[in-house]
């Protein structure tokens, strides 16, 4: 590595969330069992973490959008007040996103079991404003979107340029991404940057490389515009860009037809599990990233752990599994409506789910490995990997696999172990099936195809280290 120069910290969406909005009751209890990050307990999240930055040699922190949990002002207010009080320590440096302007027009607060609309929100054109004290205040260049929100430039010291850019709904038909406009300003500014000899970096709210899962769910068209800004970032010498949103903490790097390279570090959500921040060294050829996670935080004089924090994001799954066993059809309910399945829907499901989900709480791989090879005649799943691991629970299997889509694997499994065997051959059944049916459906087979491709990176964590990584310019 080269000269050291300088050192900063980021993390990513707070989804700060008064508790004067309500925080326990029905309604709440609903709304918070349907998300993966704890909304009632984000200011320990939030205040925990800046503590530790606090402690850390960083000299500034960056924050990656979507400070409050849906735009309330009352979020914003107490949200602002607490970096005014760190920004004493430390220079900070925000950029905003959707969930600071309530996007959807339905702001929330809860009492009892009853959902009120009545809370104020803080409009979109007010944010530059707002947050002007926290990184533009200190802007060399600016640039104001068509919402009237804003991309600036900051040196933080000398050598350094960081762009903190607003790519909210600024791109192609007013999606996430950059005008035309918008883009230029950025490569003008990335050439002066260069001409003064400086290394740069950015942070945008909104994640570039998409995951297979997100192949899966989004069109062909999304993941080519997603494509070609990476390129021109690459091309005009924009080497490492911060992101956040989708609450999925990994590094991905991609080479361009021209030799050009580009990496995004996508941060996990501080107010969920895995509660990541990442510790940034700035050389003069690149990044050298370590991610420490909040092993524990206070709130209100409670202390949790991280492990709090993963239980509650695999609860959804895990509640409805234990409604089943434990036969609370109230639960049951109580879990399928809040993501989104209306009552009386909900209500006619439990006769049937209720056996099949007591049948897959005790579902374990040799169990399940019979049952593939049964309708495959033996070809889905390795019989000697099966016996290997053959009392792990499907269940458990599933839900470290989605604590791995969380937190970047930090639990690994070799590349031909036998719990990796089985999962990817598990993830691969589905597309044998469709094809040995003969089934035409091509976005059927997409989909399928993405959810085989992304069985291995959940096991090893991929090519990289998603948490430690030293990203050359």
């Amino acid at each position: 590595m080269s000269n050291l120069l300088t050192k900063f910290a980021i993390i990513a969406d707070p989804h700060y969330y008064s508790e004067t909005l309500g925080n326990s009751g029905k309604a709440y209890e609903r709304r918070a069992g349907s998300d993966q990050k704890m909304l009632a307990l984000s200011r320990g999240t939030v205040l925990t973490a800046l503590e530790h930055i606090r402690n850390s040699d960083a000299k500034f922190l960056l924050i990656a959008g979507d400070l409050s949990n849906d735009g309330e002002r009352v979020s914003h207010e107490e949200m602002r007040e607490i970096l005014y009080e760190f920004k004493k320590i430390m220079p900070v440096y925000v950029i905003t996103a959707t969930h600071d302007w309530c996007c959807d027009g339905n702001p929330r607060r809860y009492e009892g079991d009853n959902i009120l609309h009545d809370v104020e929100t803080v409009a979109v054109n007010e944010l530059y404003e707002f947050y002007k004290d926290f990184g533009p205040d200190e802007a060399i260049s600016e640039f104001h979107t068509h919402q009237d929100k804003v991309s600036y430039v900051v040196r933080p010291c000398e050598g350094v340029t960081v762009f903190c850019l607003d790519d909210d709904q600024d791109g192609i038909g007013r999606g996430s991404g950059y005008s035309p406009e918008h883009f230029q300003w950025i490569e003008n500014q990335t050439n002066e940057a260069k001409k003064r000899g400086d290394v740069v970096f950015g942070m945008q709210h909104h994640h570039l490389f998409l995951t297979e899962f997100d192949r899966a769910i989004n069109g062909k068209g999304s993941v080519d515009y997603k494509m070609e800004q990476v390129t021109r970032f690459a091309d005009f010498g924009f080497p490492v860009m911060f992101t956040g949103h989708s609450h999925m903490h990994h590094i991905r790097r991609v080479e361009t037809e021209k030799g050009n390279h580009f990496y995004e570090i996508n941060v996990g959500s501080i107010s969920g599990y895995p509660a990541p921040i990442c510790y940034c060294d700035v050389f003069e050829d690149g990044i050298d990233i370590k991610t420490e996670h909040l092993e524990k935080f206070t709130h209100n004089g409670k202390e949790y752990t991280n492990d709090y924090l993963k239980n509650h994001a695999t609860a959804l799954f895990s509640d409805i599994i234990d409604s089943a066993t434990v036969n609370e059809k109230d639960k049951f309910l109580a879990v399928v409506e809040a993501i989104g399945l209306g009552a009386e829907k909900a209500s006619k499901i439990w006769k049937f789910a209720r056996p099949a989900l007591k049948w897959l709480d005790k579902l374990t791989v040799k169990k399940a490995a019979r049952i593939l090879n049964f309708i495959s005649f033996g070809k889905a799943i390795d019989k000697k990997a099966a016996k290997e691991i053959a009392d792990v629970k499907v269940t458990d299997m599933v839900f470290g696999a989605f604590c791995s889509i969380l937190d970047g694997s930090l639990v690994k499994h070799k590349e031909g172990s036998a719990y990796y065997t089985v999962f990817t051959q598990a993830l691969a059944f589905p597309l044998r099936l469709v094809k040995k049916l003969r089934i035409k459906n091509g976005g059927l087979i997409r989909t399928l195809t993405h959810i085989k491709n992304a069985a291995p990176e959940l096991m090893t964590g991929g090519p990289l280290d998603n948490n430690n990584w030293f990203c050359e310019f």
